[in-house]
């Protein structure tokens, strides 16, 4: 565990570089897979991840509290903390989404056309994030002693950071081949939901540190299901379109 990168008397959170690797990955990747036929100008993109990135982390911190509610800080060290600590992944999902749908109305786009050029590469963001969990000590698995376990503060542990940060790698390039057979609109993303909501239900099993629960489930499981079945919903209804192409408006 190395939660900050020490340069001389700078101490940088790993967490945030190694998101921020994984960003920069992803806007290159995105800006890139735009030229591919996508029928949104890069002024339309760069709106959509302003505001996606802005919402997204609003919406990830305000879901962590809600499972982690949090202490009152009692000075500016502990309130930094409390601002730059502690995300929930599901939170940034569902507010990048809300991005996407004002950034839809404003241009008159189609919220699908964004959430099928972006989904792709945002899945190396979210990799390089899961990277900084591994170095933050967060987000853990169960004790493990078998191949390949990580020591997080004296415990072995299964590697469910480093196990999900390949997860997305490989799902980012098979929805990235998806995507470049432009298929009808809504296959990107109906693909991306089903698949990752699947892993993430599988994988909330074997992680060991707290993050709420909903009855039996964790708050990850829960929101799976609904991830899960609007993906199904998207799937279907991109099968039944006729001319709704990715390429089209």
């Amino acid at each position: 565990m190395h939660p900050f990168l020490h340069i001389g008397n700078i101490s940088l959170p790993m967490y945030g570089l190694c998101t921020m690797v994984g960003t920069v990955f992803a806007l290159i990747a995105v800006f890139r897979l735009r030229k591919k036929g996508s029928p949104l100008s890069e002024d339309n993109l760069l709106d959509a991840l302003i505001w996606a990135i802005l919402l997204g982390f609003l919406c990830s911190k305000i879901l962590y509290f809600i499972v982690e509610p949090p202490q009152m800080p009692h000075s500016w060290a502990e309130l930094w903390d409390l601002i730059t600590a502690g995300l929930v992944f599901y939170g940034g999902l569902l507010g990048g989404l809300l991005g996407l749908v004002f950034v839809s109305l404003k241009t008159k786009k189609h919220i699908i056309t964004y959430a099928d050029l972006m989904t792709p590469c945002f899945c190396l963001a979210h990799a390089g994030g899961r990277i900084g969990c591994l170095m933050a000590g967060c987000c853990y698995g169960m004790e493990y002693t078998g191949p390949c376990a990580v020591v997080l503060d004296g415990v072995s542990r299964l590697p469910t950071q480093p196990m999900e940060a390949a997860f997305l790698v490989i799902l980012s390039g098979i929805l990235m081949a998806i995507y470049l057979k432009k298929p009808r609109r809504g296959t990107v993303t109906g693909w991306y939901m089903v698949l990752y909501a699947v892993w993430r239900f599988g994988i909330e099993f074997f992680r060991a540190d707290f993050r709420g629960n909903v009855g039996p489930l964790s708050t990850s499981q829960f929101i799976s299901l609904f991830i899960f079945a609007f993906g199904v919903y998207l799937l279907i209804r991109s099968r039944k379109a006729v001319n709704d192409f990715i390429t089209e408006e």
